[in-house]
């Protein structure tokens, strides 16, 4: 993760899949302009901290995501109820959506052990990074996401419209270069 010594390593407890998110989003446009990429990940998490973006009690805002995407030159909006058609326009646009999602697609869970998680940490965040359409019908969209458990760690998996739906809360930050 980019750690270079035991200080910066004591940072990892506040990597989340929020911040993964939007270092990953950053730097495909970094990748796509034939420029280097973005700092480690130590280095969004201490610059978020100094803004304000996380906070002990909260995690990472949507808003301060929002925020510390303008510390790396790029600029970014949080926006709540929005529709899978709005996901699209922004893809078509070249810009980055960064979803917030139940348990990563998955329904496996109880509906305690989700609300649970969700009063623990706040949901999930995944990046989309491209869709599917079939004679102009929507198919679904493709996802990279990180998890502390393996098999929800993807990298452009590709996840089924009714599924995605069902995973997606309607809240997302458009991330911009």
């Amino acid at each position: 993760m980019g750690f270079n010594s035991f200080e910066d390593a004591k940072y990892w407890e506040k990597s989340s899949c929020g911040i993964l998110c939007l270092k990953m989003a950053i730097d495909t446009f970094l990748l796509s302009q034939r420029k280097p990429l973005s700092p480690p990940i130590v280095e969004y998490i201490k610059r978020g901290i100094k803004i304000g973006a996380y906070r002990d009690s909260v995690g990472w805002t949507h808003e301060g995501l929002a925020q510390l995407s303008k510390e790396f030159n790029f600029s970014a909006v949080s926006m709540g109820s929005t529709k899978v058609v709005k996901l699209c326009e922004a893809l078509r646009q070249n810009f980055l959506p960064i979803i917030s999602i139940k348990w990563a697609f998955e329904n496996h869970k109880t509906l305690k052990e989700k609300f649970l998680f969700w009063k623990k940490f706040g949901g999930h965040l995944a990046l989309v990074v491209g869709f599917e359409e079939d004679n102009g019908e929507l198919e679904g969209f493709y996802i990279h996401h990180t998890s502390i458990l393996p098999e929800h760690n993807w990298q452009y998996k590709f996840v089924p419209l009714e599924k995605f739906k069902q995973g997606f809360t309607g809240r997302c930050i458009i991330i911009k270069s």
